[in-house]
């Protein structure tokens, strides 16, 4: 493990980080190494699956070591050139809002620690029932709205009254602090697959993953697999090829460290906001305390974990920088990072779309009508950034999903977008508590409220946008999780927690700045902000405690060793042709293991109601599932001899403890299928000819 770990690593860091380092420096200057390494990997996995994708289309091959190398050196180089020709990025690397001061107002400190009680109280496990949680929120909403002194005029007035000077962590903490932020999250992202999962790893979705990486290293393309955006398999074939790891081999040891890469965004983003101490905070929230990206991660859910917690935050990122530097290389960074998102995932993609069209209906109108110069130059920047973005992802979409048939078929369009819509049930209000976590939702209620009365005072119309961006973007996932409409509220439910999470980093900060500030102000009021800071460290930790006993459980979705034995089986006999297996091994373990194991890309097989009621289809559609279910249920038949024949179907698959296959009907039929593997849990068998179904 620790081999292909160290060989995962360094071919993570070759393809998916470093390569954008130059580009960069080029089009942001940067706060430090840590926030430079979050845009380096933004343009880097933006950039490298593009390329690959291009040179393996227009060569005519798969992802080979050649195509692997070319497209991380041309990202490299011309950023490299870019930045030699041009110089780099000019300007301070300042943030966008002003440094929040601590809290003043006794009321609003009285509130906040009400409040903080109560979700003590919850987090030590007493009942918490529904009219708590509406006076905890409604009492934090409060404090936020109360706290809103401290910005822009009146935190001068306040220095100049108090002799005071801004409360700043020295900046040698910054380095070994976030340095012990990322070695804790490594631990709990690692925590149960070293324990429990070695040498193979949870999540059923990694194994579609996998086949559609190995379809890019073989052919660039999965189009008989699934309709997919190709920038993690991409990704990942580029990787594999660096590496020499098959995919199933690569994604144990590399996929916990996706959790590193949403941890750096956060706290770039944050520091780009309010400085490198809200960033730590950030950071720390991100990597210990917010649920999301775990249980992505989880599931295999792999792109849309990048996407979802890093690529829409580095979008934001990006954002801001446009509004504070508006210019051709800060509008770059926006299509190249906002492109990526729809390169990686369609629901995020549909967050992107969400963010940037209310971004125009809000912030546009408000610089057009009161910025003045000023804000008619940003909305300019800001309406060419998103033209070009605009561009990018529609070249993107077209490639992916085939507009153009897409748009063509009529009612065959709208019946594919029927399959979403409306299908997903919305969960109940209290469950956004699981998919978050309490701290998240707490602070981010309290520094949501605390931001959004900043925006009154704030001087400069690109202070402005960044608030409103940031509010916007919580708002719109959280009204997301709450209809079916968009078809994935629960994927807006658990995804809301990206910017909850910086919110929460604001809320984090306020209380904190409050203790620091107010060690000189009267002993009440001191008292009151002590005793706040000291309850959400406790809530904290608790949360903390609960996601690393929860991630260190084993779980039902890791291969068994009688599974991986039959895999490994397939692989070593795949000599080309199809497979066909039971549609599900277990919970968690479905027919795409099988393929992934074995290395095919087909017949898949769902059950029968998935197949009546789809929320998505393979790309070859009802068909090749049907022909599956017709095979495993009846046979002995000639339909399912012809079904063999036309389809070159070499093995079929069956788990022993599954019910959508006729296993007496196989048993009986030594002539029509012969046993060539066997084991406690699955027997392969062989079709051989049927003389008396041919013509």
């Amino acid at each position: 493990m620790i081999l292909n770990l160290m060989r995962a690593l360094a071919g993570a860091l070759a393809a998916g980080v470093l390569p954008g380092y130059f580009w960069a420096g080029f089009v942001r200057r940067s706060d430090g190494l840590a926030e430079r390494l979050a845009y380096s990997a933004a343009l880097s996995m933006a950039s490298v699956p593009a390329i690959a994708v291009l040179l393996a289309r227009v060569l005519g091959t798969g992802v080979t070591l050649l195509v692997a190398l070319a497209a991380i050196a041309v990202v490299a180089g011309s950023g490299a050139l870019a930045g030699r020709l041009r110089g780099a990025a000019a300007g301070l690397a300042e943030p966008a809002l002003p440094r929040p001061a601590g809290i003043r107002d006794g009321r609003a400190l009285a509130l906040l620690l009400f409040a903080l009680g109560l979700a003590l109280a919850s987090a030590l496990g007493l009942p918490t029932p529904t009219w708590v949680l509406i006076t905890m929120l409604a009492a934090l909403a409060a404090a936020g709205l109360l706290a809103h002194r401290g910005t822009g005029r009146d935190r001068d007035r306040d220095r100049e009254r108090d002799g005071e000077r801004p409360q700043v962590p020295s900046v040698t903490l910054r380095a070994p602090a976030l340095g012990i932020v990322l070695a804790l999250t490594a631990l709990l992202a690692y925590a149960g697959v070293v324990r429990h999962d070695w040498p193979y790893l949870r999540g059923e979705d990694q194994f579609s993953h996998a086949v559609m990486t190995e379809q890019m290293l073989a052919h660039g393309s999965y189009s008989s697999y699934l309709v997919y955006p190709p920038g993690f398999s991409t990704l990942s074939a580029v990787i594999c090829r660096l590496t020499d790891l098959q995919p199933l081999a690569l994604f144990p040891v590399l996929a916990p460290s996706l959790l590193l890469l949403t941890t750096l965004g956060a706290y770039a983003l944050a520091t780009r906001l309010w400085g490198w101490g809200y960033g730590l905070a950030a950071a720390v929230l991100s990597g210990l305390v917010l649920v999301g990206p775990y249980a992505s991660f989880g599931g295999g859910l792999y792109p849309d974990l990048l996407s979802a917690f890093f690529l829409m935050v580095m979008v934001v990122a990006a954002l801001i920088t446009l509004y504070q530097a508006p210019s051709a290389r800060s509008g770059l960074l926006v299509t190249v990072v906002g492109g990526a998102v729809v390169l990686y995932h369609s629901v995020a993609s549909m967050y992107l779309v969400l963010l940037l069209a209310t971004v125009t209906l809000v912030c546009l109108p408000y610089l057009l009508l009161r910025g003045g110069r000023q804000g008619r130059v940003l909305a300019r920047a800001i309406a060419l950034a998103l033209a070009a973005l605009g561009t990018l992802s529609v070249a993107y979409a077209w490639y992916i999903y085939d507009l153009g048939r897409f748009l063509g078929t009529g009612t065959s369009a709208r019946a594919t977008i029927g399959l979403d819509v409306d299908t997903q049930a919305v969960l109940k209000a209290g469950e956004l508590l699981d998919w978050v976590g309490t701290p998240i939702i707490w602070l981010g209620v309290l520094g949501f409220a605390a931001l959004a009365m900043t925006i009154r005072r704030l001087q400069r119309p690109a202070q402005v946008l960044a608030a409103l961006t940031v509010l916007l973007w919580c708002v719109i996932m959280y009204l997301g999780s709450r209809t079916s409409v968009d078809g994935f509220p629960q994927r807006f439910e658990r995804d809301v927690g990206a910017p909850l999470t910086l919110l929460a980093a604001l809320g984090l900060g306020l209380i904190v700045q409050s203790l620091a500030r107010l060690r000189t102000g009267r002993l009440s009021v001191a008292g009151l902000a002590a005793a706040g800071t000291a309850a959400v460290i406790v809530i904290t930790a608790v949360q903390f405690a609960d996601n690393l006993v929860t991630d260190s459980q084993p779980s039902r979705e890791v291969l068994t060793g009688p599974e991986a034995a039959a895999g490994d089986w397939l692989r070593q006999h795949n000599t080309g042709g199809s497979i066909i297996s039971t549609p599900d091994l277990r919970r968690g373990i479905t027919n795409r293991a099988v393929l992934a194991m074995g290395g095919y890309t087909g017949l898949q097989s769902y059950d029968l109601p998935r197949i009546e009621h789809p929320r998505s289809l393979p790309t070859a559609g009802r068909a090749p599932l049907l022909d599956s279910r017709e095979v495993l249920l009846n046979p002995a038949t000639c339909a399912a001899a012809d079904i063999i024949a036309r389809d070159d179907v070499r093995f079929i698959f069956l788990y022993s403890a599954g019910t959508e296959a006729d296993y007496a009907a196989f048993r009986a039929d030594p002539d029509g299928y012969r046993v060539v593997f066997e084991n406690s849990q699955i027997v392969i068998y062989a079709p051989l000819p049927a003389p008396g179904c041919a013509g």
